[in-house]
């Protein structure tokens, strides 16, 4: 039997602010007779007697709220609506602001704001956490903020409410330093008056994840899984191969591509004869746009071996606007519904611990420096993760000590040595083959991607 929930209905609740205060939250009317969120703090710290005075005003409050007599202005004079309520705000440590109906609060801006981050403007991504981020976290506690009186202050005051709430750092970050600093610096860009704090605050030193690569011989094992792997097309029984699957695999593999990049990949960027591939868009949550960097449109060079695998989507696909990778349904592939598809076959194939698809990067770029590949000349290639003034990712994956002896010191005295390696690697097999490949043939050099915040 469904167990009804209890719902508790409070008309006015009290909690407490980052600065240790006791504030009111309630829902009430405005004159326009719009219903909005309120927050109206006090000034009595957070103790057992403050909490049991401001507790009873709370029950007051609320009982006039639901019996609709409620008087704004007569609980709080000078609160943060008074103005909108027609009252004249006196401030003890302000001038009056209420001949500026006009203000450009954080919650006004917001509204004209946020209808311009759509894409292609900006990414899909971006524009779901901007709504996100201040429908949950900002505007009901900044939204009245005058966009000009926006301090140091709120912003520590924002972040402690979010740790209250137990989100993670990075949550609270992505909300204060990502999405309400990219609408701020909006506002500034368009001659609104706005104070900017956020380069005042302090974080805690991110913690990054070092990279997860697979060996080459569970590299192998999932591709073999993807491409003898029946998948269901419709009906109950009804299964067969899909060979796009293998192929988009594959070409992470043993490009270093990223997987948005991938999945936007149209038939007319593979250009077969010069064994190149180029990354002219990404595509995440069904929309497109331009790369996430200006350098990360390049022209990729493919191996052989990927070239060879290529070839089938190539031929079968008369339109260039065709994308190259496309799912069961005949539709383009999406990166995030893939990383299911690619962690059940980690998990049929007993392969630990578990990785996403940005693993495969790692592994192109492990198996490259495994076999003798020049870590500074690999430090320039789009595959690596690091800034230019340092090799820490790229050394921190698993090599010979050798390659660290032998680093060239420049890209003309390695060709030599890579070419060697490829004579000597041709012998061993097709499959090593394509990795001899891989080392000769590396993405062209495009430098290096920002990892600041905006």
């Amino acid at each position: 039997m469904r167990r009804r929930r209890k719902i508790r209905y409070q008309a006015c609740s009290v909690e407490v602010t980052g600065a240790g205060r006791l504030r009111f939250r309630f829902r009430w009317k405005l004159p326009d007779r719009l219903s909005r969120r309120f927050a109206e703090a006090t000034a009595l710290a957070d103790t057992p007697e403050n909490r049991k005075r401001v507790q009873q005003q709370a029950e007051v409050i609320g009982a006039g709220i639901r019996a609709g007599t409620f008087d704004y202005l007569k609980w709080f004079p000078n609160g943060n609506l008074a103005a909108t309520f027609g009252a004249e705000v006196v401030s003890r440590s302000t001038p009056a602001k209420a001949d500026r109906p006009d203000a450009w609060t954080i919650a006004r801006y917001y509204d004209e704001w946020i209808a311009r981050q759509i894409p292609p403007v900006v990414r899909a991504s971006a524009a779901r956490d901007y709504r996100s981020h201040f429908r949950n976290y900002i505007l009901d506690l900044l939204g009245e903020v005058e966009l000009e009186d926006l301090s140091l202050a709120h912003l520590e005051d924002l972040r402690n409410s979010l740790r209250d709430r137990k989100l993670s750092e990075k949550t609270i970050r992505n909300a204060i330093d990502g999405s309400f600093r990219a609408m701020v610096r909006d506002a500034e860009q368009d001659d609104i008056p706005v104070a900017f704090p956020f380069s005042k605050m302090r974080w805690p030193e991110k913690i990054v994840p070092g990279p997860s690569p697979f060996t080459e011989e569970e590299r192998d094992q999932i591709l073999s899984h993807f491409k003898a792997k029946n998948w269901k097309v419709g009906g109950f029984n009804n299964t067969r191969p899909h060979y796009p699957y293998y192929a988009f695999l594959y070409t992470l593999f043993f490009t270093g591509m990223r997987p948005s990049e991938a999945v936007a990949s149209r038939v007319g960027s593979v250009n077969l004869n010069a064994r190149t591939l180029q990354v002219e868009r990404s595509r995440h949550l069904g929309s497109e746009s331009a790369p996430k960097t200006q350098r990360a449109r390049r022209t990729v060079r493919l191996t052989r071996g990927n070239a060879a695998v290529l070839e089938p989507l190539v031929e079968l696909k008369a339109q260039p606007a065709d994308y190259l990778f496309k799912n069961v349904r005949g539709e383009p592939i999406e990166a995030a519904n893939f990383y299911d598809l690619f962690r059940d076959a980690q998990r049929a194939l007993s392969i630990s611990p578990l990785r996403d698809l940005y693993s495969a990067k790692d592994t192109y770029i492990s198996v490259a420096l495994t076999n003798g590949v020049s870590i500074t000349w690999l430090s320039e290639r789009p595959a690596s993760r690091s800034p230019p003034s340092s090799n820490t990712t790229v050394d921190s994956f698993i090599r010979p000590p050798r390659t660290i002896s032998r680093c060239p010191k420049s890209r003309a005295k390695t060709a030599p040595k890579r070419r060697k390696l490829d004579t000597k690697l041709d012998t061993e097999g097709a499959e090593n083959k394509n990795t001899a490949e891989m080392l000769g043939f590396l993405s062209s050099p495009t430098g290096f991607e920002p990892v600041l915040p905006t």
